[in-house]
């Protein structure tokens, strides 16, 4: 399933860089005459007002994270007496912390790594023909030394960790396509589940994720790859597969990367995860029910910390004005996981407006 979605995106990668080889890529005009013909003034005495729904995409974002997967080998060719040393990415997702002491829910057919020796079959080729040799001649004889997965999460704020498999399904179709993992962290902003039997025909629902568009095209930059994406939509169904688990249709954009990310109510609260569909506008998600069956089977709760109270609170504040207050929740927050990709921006905003008087 995941190949197949890989495979579509491919195509969609390929007909855009042919589009842009033959229109190329103009800024969009702007509609301001000028703008940059003055200084533009900032004004610390007026509050940044955050919405109800800023306020939720805020807060949500530290939760979301990259999860990435591949083999690295070394190979030894007795012929020549060379180490070959092979690695590669071959997959990523989404997942999100559903408990501070850095478990993850994602996707099993996120996590699963295909047999390392075929996916490197084609490097290794070009390796020994560039030293002139052939796979076919020398591959009774090659040596696999090495041979393990890459099993990274990439945090919202760049950080690159180690991953465990706690509990993992099968990939639909042939089980429950869903998996806890863990990474050595505590203090993590988690995300609350919800009972997904309540969700109702025509609820708003919001996925967020990592597009692999964004590290497929080099528009990007660095910065971008570690952004989480923003989709809305609605419940268009509900519906069970053979087995009877239930699962719900959606019909925000979700384009490949995004399986394993949370897919939420207004209120910022998991309905469930990203799984499957024929495109992107064509969603399924197994439900947070599912999910939490599998937490509760390797004991784990679905809990918040104080992280994830002070870092609201905060935002609340600033929303109000109240930035010297606001600053003290944010400094605690950052000293209780430093790894926080958001409250470095606030803490700087709360500074200077502080220091303006405000």
């Amino acid at each position: 399933m995941l190949s197949k979605i890989q495979n579509q995106f491919k195509n969609i990668v390929i007909f855009t860089a042919l589009f842009s080889a033959t229109f190329p890529i103009t800024p969009a005009k702007s509609q301001t005459i000028g703008v940059f013909q003055q200084p533009l003034q900032t004004n610390f005495s007026k509050p940044e007002k955050l919405s109800p729904v800023n306020l939720v995409a805020e807060d949500v974002k530290p939760s979301v994270v990259r999860v990435v997967v591949g083999c690295k080998a070394k190979v030894y060719s007795p012929i020549n007496g060379k180490i070959y040393d092979l690695e590669t990415i071959t997959g990523h997702g989404s997942g999100f912390f559903v408990n501070p002491n850095g478990y993850i829910a994602t996707n099993t057919h996120v996590i699963e790594t295909e047999d390392c020796q075929r996916i490197f079959q084609k490097e290794l080729t070009a390796k020994l023909e560039a030293d002139g040799q052939t796979l076919e001649n020398v591959e009774a004889q090659l040596k696999w030394i090495e041979t393990k997965p890459i099993q990274l999460v990439y945090l919202p704020n760049q950080e690159q960790l180690s991953f465990q498999i706690i509990n993992s399904g099968a990939i639909a179709g042939e089980g429950k396509d869903v998996a806890i993992i863990k990474v050595n962290l505590i203090n993590a902003p988690t995300l609350r589940l919800t009972k997904s039997n309540q969700v109702k025909l025509l609820d708003s629902v919001t996925v967020v994720g990592y597009p692999g568009v964004v590290e497929n095209l080099s528009l990007f930059n660095n910065e971008s790859f570690y952004e989480a994406s923003f989709t809305r939509g609605q419940v268009s169904a509900q519906k069970n597969l053979k087995d009877g688990t239930p699962i719900i249709q959606i019909t925000a954009p979700v384009p490949s990367g995004n399986s394993g990310g949370p897919v939420l109510n207004d209120e910022g609260e998991v309905i469930g995860l990203v799984t499957f569909g024929p495109n992107d506008d064509f969603t399924f998600i197994f439900t947070s029910n599912t999910i939490q069956e599998f937490l509760d089977s390797a004991n784990i709760k679905n809990q918040q910390g104080l992280v994830n109270q002070e870092y609201r609170q905060g935002l609340e504040l600033y929303s109000q004005g109240k930035y010297a207050q606001a600053l003290q929740k944010f400094q605690l927050v950052k000293r209780l996981f430093p790894q926080h990709s958001e409250v470095e921006n606030y803490l700087g905003k709360c500074q200077k407006l502080v220091a303006n008087g405000n």
